[in-house]
């Protein structure tokens, strides 16, 4: 329908571009695991893939007004950063990690409060409120510690004794390629906390498709 040169369009915003090597990208990265997997004698309930997604608490229309032929459609709230991060994470046998929720501010003021309905559920079933103390709701440095600290690291441990396995038990934790995966800050500290825990990446821009930069911006 148009109106006075205008119609219903959608909002726009720069495209993700997956690789022109993609399937052969993700052929690799399956190869890889397969070879991990078989070198260590790693059984799936300890392959682990982990990923955030942004939760908006609102999200508003996804269309508007604007000039018919318009090549860009611009609408308040489409930025809108009244969110948080849910940072969530399966086993390849299909067993599901409890979630580390990520808030935007610098005290526990910021997370849901204690009497909130479902609260002491979510605590018992072992999940994680945080905030960022950055001035983002995304994952940072401490709160990727933390998540191994307090939920990847004790599941591993704990499955790995159900399952009889050696204290030399290796592990694999598969992440994407956001550059606060890859940093060398937080490898060196994998390495030096959790070394018997194998980290390998999704190749950079075959993750979801808002999180197609790059490996070395925002997102993986």
């Amino acid at each position: 329908m148009h109106v006075f040169g205008f119609s219903p369009r959608r909002p726009t915003r720069a495209a993700a571009k997956i690789p022109d090597n993609a399937m052969e990208l993700g052929w690799r990265t399956q190869m890889r695991l397969c070879y991990l997997m078989h070198r260590y004698r790693i059984p799936a309930e300890l392959v682990v893939n982990s990923d955030q997604t942004q939760c908006r608490y609102g999200f508003g229309t996804s269309r508007t007004w604007e000039e018919t032929g318009a090549k860009q459609v611009t609408v308040h709230g489409k930025d809108e950063k009244r969110a948080f991060t849910i940072f969530a994470g399966i086993t390849m046998s299909g067993s599901q990690l409890p979630f580390q929720a990520i808030y935007h501010g610098q005290t526990e003021r910021s997370l849901p409060r204690p009497d909130a309905e479902g609260y002491d559920r979510a605590i018992e079933l072992g999940f994680r409120f945080e905030p960022s103390k950055s001035d983002t709701y995304w994952s940072t440095q401490a709160t990727m510690c933390s998540y191994v600290i307090d939920i990847l690291a004790p599941y591993l441990e704990r499955m790995r004794v159900e399952l009889g396995l050696p204290i030399t038990q290796r592990f694999i934790w598969l992440i994407d390629s956001w550059s606060v995966h890859r940093s060398e800050e937080f490898r060196d500290w994998m390495r030096a906390n959790y070394p018997k825990i194998i980290v390998p990446y999704v190749p950079a821009c075959c993750t979801a498709h808002r999180k197609c930069e790059d490996a070395s911006g925002m997102n993986g």
